[in-house]
């Protein structure tokens, strides 16, 4: 972990984010979700990263951007056979 980290959980949970929305397939949609590269969680994982280096002020606004989005009935179902049925889009 770089020594900057202001927020590790933050920088833990953006990481992860990365790492599964890490790249497009070759039909330009996220391995991960689906979604047109790159995907939105793969940005707001991005704006997680850079925030945990900054004042816990800013990355606090994150960390409910994220917890808001992860409780979104909607994406955390499976629609697609690509995704497990308990996978949402922006785990």
């Amino acid at each position: 972990m770089p020594n900057e980290i202001v927020d590790r959980l933050l920088w833990r949970d953006a990481q992860q984010m990365l790492g599964r929305h890490a790249e497009p397939d070759e039909d330009g949609s996220c391995v991960w979700c689906g979604w047109r590269w790159p995907c939105a969680p793969r940005r707001l994982a991005e704006r997680a990263d850079a925030a945990s280096r900054r004042p816990w002020r800013e990355a606090w606004t994150i960390r409910h951007d994220l917890n808001s989005i992860r409780a979104m009935p909607g994406l955390r179902a499976g629609h697609d056979d690509r995704r497990t049925p308990n996978r949402g889009y922006f785990d």
